[in-house]
């Protein structure tokens, strides 16, 4: 039976708190126990019990539990909402996402097929299929980064007293199994990469051979904007989650690797003894007085007395030189309102050797990262490496397109 969306929203406003203690239960309740909540929240203007509870079944908020009929669990997509209005997100592994990225090629296949027939019904369930995964794959980097970071804060924070070593797998399990993979799926030269570049290549040509069918032209330009928000986003996901966890990890591993080697020495200590532990071998240290070397009281007053005489002179003054040069700063802002000028740029590194040769080659290689990640610029990347010259340096990358400034 269909579920009225009004009637769905009306009853979730008027009895939140009783969903969101069934959402706490994440073990479920039995029949008895569920009847105690719908009594503990219910108001004197709510129906009556039997009909709360018949309304929690109706409208798919709860379900039984599979080995289980008496005993009732919230249902996924309320949990789902649930994680979502609470910022209690889950990870995705990066398995998940590669499976969306093999949609997007089987995707892809369907829009050059429609594309080349020209059948509009088979292009807009294509784009809407593409836009639909696309989409997913978002959310689900966002719902990683805000579960990153709410694990990260967890640990930092440390309410439930884990220890060092409890804290330093929890985090080792993140960078393990969803930080390193997604790092080698959104590199440059790997699959993510790859199919977004090959999507993005065809709603593009879509875009000129559909230039005159304005429904198809605004459907493949949304499109276009939603696969630049993709990129945008899941590497500010990436980055802002590495950001929080990666100092974490390093501190927790220095600290648990100090923890494992004092509980070992502990247990050396008690099994064998202190001496067991070798640490005048080790470190050097002397078993004994050492009169050598030592400074005597006579010394220390004669020198103390030459200190007491002694007249600074006058600091030399240094000289600046004659051909003494400013230092050049390279302002993105300028070299961003250069480029609108002239794009589209079909080699963005060459263009600014060739416009900015008197700057530092650190300075153009910074505002050329900049340009890589910025949002106002929309870029694509040439398949063969090409070999750049820049003073006595030898630089190897693919050129950059930039197509317009947004």
């Amino acid at each position: 039976m269909a579920i009225q969306p009004q009637a769905f929203l009306n009853f979730t406003a008027r009895h939140y708190q009783l969903l969101h203690d069934l959402y706490r239960r994440e073990h479920g309740v039995n029949e008895a126990e569920l009847y105690e909540l719908i009594r503990k929240y219910r108001s004197d203007n709510d129906s009556h019990p039997d009909h709360i509870y018949s309304q929690l079944l109706n409208l798919k908020i709860i379900e039984s539990l599979p080995d289980a009929t008496a005993i009732y669990e919230i249902t996924r997509p309320i949990a789902v909402l649930f994680r979502f209005l609470l910022q209690e997100q889950r990870l995705t592994s990066t398995t998940v996402i590669q499976a969306y990225l093999d949609d997007l090629d089987t995707f892809y296949g369907d829009l050059e097929n429609a594309l080349r027939e020209e059948k509009h019904g088979r292009i807009e369930r294509s784009l809407s299929e593409i836009v639909d995964t696309m989409e997913r794959i978002r959310q689900d980097s966002r719902a990683n980064r805000q579960a990153i970071i709410n694990e990260a804060m967890a640990v930092k924070g440390n309410r439930e007293r884990r220890t060092v070593r409890e804290r330093f797998e929890t985090i080792l399990l993140i960078w393990e199994k969803y930080l390193e993979p997604l790092k080698d799926l959104i590199d440059v030269k790997k699959s993510m990469d790859g199919s977004l570049d090959s999507l993005e290549s065809l709603l593009k040509s879509g875009l000129k051979q559909y230039t005159m069918d304005g429904v198809v032209y605004d459907e493949l330009r949304k499109t276009v904007a939603r696969l630049v928000r993709l990129r945008r986003d899941v590497v500010s996901d990436f980055h802002e989650s590495m950001q929080e966890v990666e100092p974490l990890y390093h501190s927790l591993e220095r600290d648990s690797i100090l923890a494992r080697g004092a509980s070992r020495a502990l247990e050396q200590i008690d099994k064998f003894g202190l001496r067991s532990l070798q640490l005048t071998d080790v470190l050097a240290l002397p078993a004994g007085w050492l009169q050598q070397g030592l400074f005597t009281n006579t010394i220390i007053e004669s020198y103390l007395h030459g200190v007491k005489e002694y007249v600074p002179q006058q600091a030399p003054h240094l000289s600046l030189g004659e051909n003494v040069s400013n230092p050049q700063y390279m302002d993105l802002q300028d070299v961003v309102d250069s480029l609108n000028n002239e794009v589209p740029v079909t080699d963005t590194l060459a263009w600014l050797f060739d416009r900015y040769l008197d700057f530092e080659l650190t300075d153009i290689l910074r505002v050329y990262g900049h340009l890589i990640h910025s949002p106002l610029c929309e870029t694509t990347f040439s398949h063969e490496q090409k070999n750049y010259q820049f003073n006595d340096v030898n630089i190897c990358a693919y050129p950059m397109v930039i197509e317009q400034i947004l």
